[in-house]
Formats: C-alpha cells, structure tokens, sequence
C-alpha cells in the first residue's frame, strides 16, 4: 500500500496533505477533541501459545506495561483522564481460578475486561502497545476485539515490534496491513509524539509538531517521519504507578529472572533508569529504536521512584529494565550511593543483561550493597571471529575479566546469556563460546537460539543470504520466554533437554555449520553441560543455596518433567542439608515412567533414582567426569 512520507515543517494550512489530516482528525474525532484516553496492553501470547496449567503454576512472565505508565504520567500533565488496562494480568488474575481453558475463555476473558474498561471511561481514544513480534497475533486480536465492542473509537497502535517492522521495508507492507484496523501508528519512544498528536486534535498545537506518526486508514497512508526524542525532563517524570496493579502482578505471574531466589510473597516490579545502549550487536534493535545515545534520568528521579515502590506500594524487589544499566561508572556509583543514604531497601537485578566492560570491581560491589542480587552478562559467543561479525562491545579477555569480578562477590548471582545460530557460525566456534563459559564459571548460562528480528543488520544479512524468507509474524516464536519454542517444548514429554544430545559434536569436521535442526541438539548438550553438570562440583555455600532455589523452580514450577531440573533439585538437597525431600525421588520416578525420552537420557548421564538414594559422592563425581 502507498505510503506519503510527511515533512511537518514544509507544510501550510492551504497544502492537500493538511487537509487530509485536518479532514481525517474532525472525522475521527468529531466532537470536542480528546479527555479521556484507555491504554491497553494486550496479553503477551495469543490463545494458541497460551497453556492453563503454566498459568496456574504462577509461571507466565507478568511485567507491567512501564511504558504505558510513563505515557499516562504525561497525559495526565496535560489534564487528560487515563485508565490502563494490562491485559497480560487479567488473563493470569482469572486463569488461577478458572475451571477449564476451552476454546472461547481466552477471548472471553479479553472481551469482558475490554467491555468493562470502554463502557466505564467511555473514551475517546484507544492506545495499543505491542512490544515484541511474538505478541503480534495477540495484539491483532486484541485491537478486532476492540472494534467489535466500539466500532466508532479510534485506536492507536505503538511499540517496539510496530516501530521496527514499519520501518523495515521487508516487513513494511505486512504490518500496515495486518493492522488496518489501528487508525494509527505511532513510532519510537512515543510519549512527546502521542502528547502533541493529541494536542493537534484539542487544537493546542499545529501540524508542524506531529512526529513518528501514520494516519493508517487514508490512502495512501501519510507518515510524518521527524523523531521527538525525550530528554532529562521528559524522562524524569515518574509513571502513573497507581494505575498498573503493582500490588498483584508478581502474586498472578513472574517478574525478573531472579525472582526465585527471593521471599515466595515479594511483591517485584521494574523500573528504568536510562534507555538505549552504547552498544551495536547485529541482532538487537535497541539502537534503531532509541537511537545511538544513552539518555540517563537524574539519579534524584530514580530515587524518588523507588522510594514511591517501597513506600507506597510495598515493593519489596525491583527488576531494571535497562539495556545498559552500568554504563556510566560515576552516575552508576551516585546512584547506589544514594540509594543506600535514602535507606532504600528494596533488592533489585538486572536480567536484561550488563554490559561486561562496566563490572569493574569497584562497581559491582558498590552494586551487592546498595541490594543487587542478580545480573546478567551479556557475551553471546566466545569466539573472537563471531564478536567481531555480530559487533559485540566486548572480547574474550573482557567477559573473562568481568567473571572474575563477579566471582569474588558471591552475594550476587551471576549468570551470561549465550546465543547460537549465527550465519557461518560453525561447530568448533559455538565450542569456543562453551569452552569460555567454562573458563568464566559463573552461576549460569541461558542459552538461545537466534531469532533474526525485523529492522536489525543480522535480518538484513540473512534476507539478503537466503537465510530468511518473506515475514510471517504468526510463525515468530522466541526460543525462550514464557511463550517461546523451548518453553513450550518443555511443557511436553519433547523438551529439548530429552533430544538425543549426548554426541551433540562428535562429528570429524567441526568446521561445519549446524543445520537449524542441528541446533536443537547444541542447544540442550550446552544446557547440560554449563548449568546442570557443574553443579556436581559446586562447594560455596552461597552458592549451593542460589543454585538450589534456582534448580528447585525449574522443577516444581517451569518445567516439572524436566528430569535433569528434579534430579539436581534432589542432589542440591542433600548437598545442602544431608537429606532429600521425600517426594523427589518419587516424583522423578514418575518422571521417567512417563517419559522414554527423558529416561533415555537420564540412563545416559547416569542420573537415575537409584543414585539419589545412595548418593555415593565420589561414585558421581567420577561418574560425571566419564559421561559426555
């Protein structure tokens, strides 16, 4: 469909382009313009990757929609009423007491809430966010949803996934497209640009401020390309907390990758203290999203925000949504310094990942005293070649200088996060990476397979190669996450884990690249080897008790079948206290009685019930040296 690219400043109120505008805007919105707004977060997979018996275990990620906050918080300085409406939660809130998930209760869930939230505030515009393309069916359905109850209420439509795949030509036409329902699309960071829309339509404000926008209905589709970019100011005011169910969201799911290793009963949220990254990594698209500067709030307006959690919220964890949280080593110190005068008590990690260059020694333990927990490196390969293709702001004698740092601050449980799947990436590069994720010996490893995703060099590479076809947002499915391949494959007697991986590299050329189906197999040998194996070797105390927690939440909650996940849960029992929970070894029993895969396998490595009962140390620690 056509597309008419908009300069704002070259237009004038006689120009055909601001008619249409003016013409589209007293269309939309005929009466007095714009007072109440309904922002409304879709649920974060569709019915078809949703699975009751997950949700019912607490186990499906339950973040706030913190974008949608900070969007209100600005809103409402403009006297604008707003309610936000996090579909994600009510569909966990009404799966713990649901009886059955038949085919129409999830879409019975979204209706009745959407319902309630429209006839209640009678808005006059509806905002959709949509932040990753495995909810793009989800959001699809959430925005018919809409139409079918108001059929007159325009609806806007942002968010990372809409803002990359709009802006990649590749993927263009296919978003437009499929959200021909959405009155408009809005781009980037969109706080100013969504303000002065609406100001445009109270007539507070001219044609000349719109920015990051597609009148998506007119043909052809105007877009007004200029960028609105917030600053200090704008990013320091704190978002409309009250209006986000913090008290609940960690009681009906998850929040942070280190929620196991706190109380069962903290409340946990996130919160932002800077956006984008200095970083250029082929495979991400924070830097076509954000831009090629990292624009930190004041370390007052943090402060303050986490002292409103504390206070007034009961917070007691806080998850940093950061794609570079450390990387300006005195802010960062100024920040836990102050954090720590105001007596704020709250713990907090950052899952999404640290930058390994910024875990010096001085900051990261100024990081454990101020309440860190938990963070995450990320490396992604240890193969210099593979760095230097995927432009990764770091080398090998970087990450292993990090690991040291964090090894000796044992209060913090360090984990790396490690990707496969590269173009050309060959056997013996992916065995580079798995030889200095031993070398580094950190807590964890949480290993991927890459998920090319739109408006990001690696796509482009790979389109270009061959290496990926014409987008279909239905068949985008992360390979990890609450909804992704792996997570889904576990829920069954498949989990990839139960893959015949035992000789995952026992090939006479390792300078072969794996084939897609090949990976599967890499994937569950480094799982095995990184995370479940070591743990026969793991002696600090602190540690064990990290790792037990963590072991113990796979097994009772993430993946209950994983055979591995329950017989570790048993050996870190013993290591801890000298016995065994008595119904470990039953339930891995009944594991293996349902499951010729995973019996299979734990036959393999050795990791039978039998071995629990006696457990005969050095006969396992020898055992674990022979095997694999």
């Amino acid at each position: 469909m056509p597309i008419r690219s908009i300069n704002a400043d070259d237009l004038d109120e006689d120009s055909d382009v601001f008619r249409s505008a003016a013409h589209e805007v007293q269309r939309l919105f005929p009466s007095s313009g714009v007072k109440k707004v309904l922002l409304v977060s879709p649920p974060d997979g569709d019915h078809s990757l949703f699975d009751m018996a997950t949700a019912k275990r607490g186990r499906y990620w339950n973040y706030p929609p913190y974008g949608l906050g900070v969007l209100a918080s600005h809103l409402r300085a403009e006297g604008i009423e707003v309610e936000i409406l996090n579909l994600n939660n009510t569909i966990l809130r009404q799966a713990q007491s649901a009886e059955a998930n038949d085919s129409s209760w999830f879409e019975d869930q979204l209706t009745a809430a959407l319902e309630e939230a429209i006839g209640s505030l009678k808005p006059e515009l509806i905002g959709v966010t949509c932040m990753f393309a495995q909810t793009h069916r989800s959001t699809l359905d959430v925005c018919h949803i809409v139409r079918a109850i108001d059929k007159k209420t325009p609806i806007a439509l942002g968010g990372v996934h809409i803002t990359n795949s709009f802006m990649d030509e590749k993927t263009h036409d296919s978003l437009a497209d499929d959200f021909d329902v959405a009155d408009f699309l809005f781009f980037y960071e969109g706080e100013i640009a969504f303000r002065n829309f609406l100001k445009f339509v109270n007539s507070t404000a001219t044609i000349h401020e719109l920015t990051q926008i597609s009148f998506n209905r007119l043909r052809p589709r105007l877009f007004f390309p200029g960028k609105s970019i917030p600053m200090a100011e704008d990013m320091n005011i704190l978002p409309a907390n009250d209006l986000m169910d913090l008290e609940e969201l960690s009681r009906n799911g998850k929040i942070s990758g280190f929620y196991s290793l706190l109380p069962k009963h903290a409340k946990i949220t996130t919160s932002l203290s800077n956006r984008g990254c200095r970083a250029q990594c082929t495979f991400c698209s924070v830097r076509n999203f954000n831009g090629v500067r990292v624009r930190r709030r004041s370390v007052e307006s943090v402060v303050d925000e986490l002292s409103m959690l504390q206070n007034e919220f009961g917070i007691d964890h806080v998850m940093w949504l950061d794609d570079d949280f450390l990387y300006d080593r005195r802010e960062s110190l100024k920040l836990f310094n102050e954090m720590i005068r105001r007596d704020i008590k709250l713990t907090w990690d950052c899952t999404n990942g640290v930058i390994a260059a910024s875990c010096t020694e001085e900051v990261v333990k100024a990081a454990a005293e101020s309440g860190c927990i938990g963070l995450t490196i990320g490396m992604e390969s240890g193969n210099p070649e593979i760095l230097k293709k995927i432009r990764k702001p770091g080398t090998v004698d970087v990450f292993l200088k990090a690991a040291e740092v964090l090894r000796g601050v044992e209060d913090i449980n360090a984990r790396v996060f490690l990707m496969i799947g590269f173009p050309d990436e060959t056997y013996a590069q992916v065995m580079d990476t798995i030889s200095v994720a031993q070398e580094m010996a950190l807590d964890w490893y949480n290993v991927t397979i890459l998920q090319p995703l739109p408006n990001t060099p690696i796509f482009d590479e790979m389109f270009e190669s061959g290496l990926v076809g014409d987008m279909d947002f239905s068949d985008i499915r992360y390979n990890s996450g609450q909804y992704g391949k792996h997570r889904k494959m576990a829920e069954s007697s498949h989990d990839p884990l139960s893959i015949d991986f035992k000789s995952a590299f026992a090939l006479d050329d390792q300078n072969l690249v794996p084939t897609r189906s090949d990976l599967d197999g890499i994937w569950a040998y480094m799982n095995y080897h990184l995370n479940f194996k070591r743990l026969f070797f793991e002696q600090r105390p602190k540690k064990l008790r990290q790792q037990q927690a963590y072991v113990e939440n796979i097994a009772n909650l993430v993946a209950p079948d994983n055979a591995f996940a329950v017989y570790f849960n048993g050996y870190l029992n013993y290591k801890m206290r000298g016995r065994i929970e008595p119904g470990i070894v039953s339930q891995l029993e009944a594991t293996l009685a349902r499951s010729e895969y995973w019996l299979q396998r734990s036959n393999d490595f050795l990791l039978l019930p039998d071995d629990l009962r006696k457990l005969d140390f050095s006969h396992h620690l020898v055992q674990a040296n022979r095997v694999g």
